[in-house]
């Protein structure tokens, strides 16, 4: 067995190794390069540490499949999240993963999503209206922006009972204090000291009042929840929001504190706003440069439902899956997941020691030509054709016992949304796709995507006009 000091690697740019590289909003394309000159898998150095880099697909997947006893996130993840008393779901390990697995699986349930799904149509339709107005007005925006309102929208009223309606009511305090908060646990998770806690920046000081922020406004929606439970106790076997699920659990474990609740609330509304909201974006960038695929998807959405928002069981859309899959390859919006060994273990060829940070080079497998072929094209297509490509080798939603229990609202968000643009509208691109930036900020987001909106009444006369 080889030692990681053999594995190769890009020289580092400083004492620090290379840290000022993952202080760049592009380091997952870095990735990418960097995986063509030393393989699929290399060495890099954050201050005195060494770290494995992983792109090898196989062993992705044998490592995702082997958490949480084998492996789990970077410690710092932890320590950075219950910091800012947000370890719920999503960064703790252990026994405390456990615990809140149980606290919040029961809320992704297909039964209770299906029951939740009406409140979906409801801000969907807002979100139409709102795609009305601004091709009436012929007004340039940020599509991503558009769709950050849609998704906290969906989980401020599906997780907690509160109707923000910021889709009608333009931009409110909660989605501006949102911004600051991924970015700013991206630096804190990758920084080799923390020195935050003894220097605090002008940065680092807003990143705080606005997380104490969100956390007063969700005591408060758990305060609202907890009475309305109190005065009908039938909302405990029927619950209308995610939010009365896990009080409901909470009433059958006592161990569970409010704290686990507001830190799954939070963590809800982080990963509901971001993820979601900037998959739908890259996806109307991709579909955006390609008229064809475009006037495809408009067909089978007239076809499958020409008279409002989509309804319930959601219809198969296989054209607006593809483009789904597509984007989820080519503009993944989790390309980097930091894993570390939970005790001396071997990863591939070579011997690694307990707490070792091990970064999985996630978005790798869907520019492996091995995998997809031309996999720098856009082609729907290739996800109509089993023998072409396979949603398994891609994970952009983790895998193994962690797999994201949002994932069905999320799919569910996506066609909603999508088909609410497309069916009636058409995209026209502000600025050539060159310049439309990947940034990187524990999410990847697109950057400088600008657009307007047609009715596709009008934008086909005048096609015709031209013709």
């Amino acid at each position: 067995m080889k030692s990681l000091s053999q594995l190769s690697g890009p020289p580092a740019t400083s004492i620090l190794g290379h840290v000022s590289a993952f202080k760049q909003t592009d380091i997952h394309l870095q990735m990418l390069e960097w995986i063509k000159q030393y393989g699929d898998i290399f060495r890099l150095r954050l201050g005195v540490k060494p770290v494995m880099i992983v792109a090898e697909p196989k062993l992705i997947k044998a490592l995702l499949r082997s958490r949480p006893e084998q492996f789990r996130r970077i410690k710092s993840v932890e320590s950075v999240f219950d910091e800012a008393g947000l370890n719920g779901i999503f960064s703790a390990e252990g026994e405390k993963w456990k615990t809140h697995r149980k606290l919040t699986e029961p809320s992704f349930q297909p039964s209770h999503l299906k029951h939740f799904f009406p409140l979906l149509q409801v801000i969907t339709k807002r979100l139409e209206n709102r795609f009305e107005h601004l091709a009436a007005s012929g007004q340039e925006f940020d599509l991503l922006d558009e769709f950050k309102r849609y998704s906290v929208d969906v989980t401020t009223w599906l997780a907690f009972g509160e109707d923000f309606n910021s889709l009608e009511n333009s931009s409110s305090r909660l989605e501006a204090c949102l911004k600051t908060v991924f970015p700013t646990m991206n630096k804190r998770i990758t920084s080799p000291l923390p020195i935050w806690r003894f220097f605090p920046s002008k940065a680092d000081k807003a990143f705080d009042a606005s997380l104490e922020e969100v956390k007063t406004l969700v005591k408060g929606f758990i305060g609202n929840q907890k009475k309305k439970i109190a005065d009908n106790p039938e909302l405990a076997v029927k619950p209308e929001n995610m939010l009365q699920v896990m009080l409901t659990v909470q009433q059958g474990d006592p161990s569970l504190s409010d704290e686990d609740i507001i830190a799954n609330a939070v963590t809800f509304l982080l990963a509901g706003e971001d993820t979601t909201a900037n998959t739908l974006t890259w996806m109307a960038f991709l579909l955006s440069n390609d008229e064809e695929a475009e006037e495809r998807l408009n067909q089978e959405l007239l076809e499958s439902n020409d008279n409002g928002v989509l309804g319930w069981p959601l219809p198969r859309l296989p054209f607006l899956n593809a483009i789904t899959y597509e984007a989820m390859r080519l503009k993944p919006v989790t390309p980097l997941l930091y894993l570390e060994p939970t005790q001396d273990t071997q990863v591939g060829d070579y011997s690694v020691d307990k707490g070792t940070p091990i970064f999985l080079i996630l978005h790798a497998n869907g520019f492996n030509p091995d995998l997809f072929s031309d996999p720098g094209s856009f082609s729907p297509d290739r996800w109509l054709d089993k023998e072409q490509a396979s949603f398994s080798s891609l994970q952009p939603f983790g895998g193994g016992a962690r797999l994201c229990p949002g994932r069905m609202l999320a799919m569910m968000e996506i066609k909603l949304a999508f088909s609410a643009l497309f069916r009636d509208f058409s995209l026209q691109p502000m600025q050539a796709s060159s310049e439309v930036k990947e940034q990187f900020a524990f999410t990847m987001s697109p950057h400088g995507f600008r657009c307007k909106i047609h009715k596709r009444s009008k934008l086909e006369s005048m096609r015709s006009a031209v013709n």
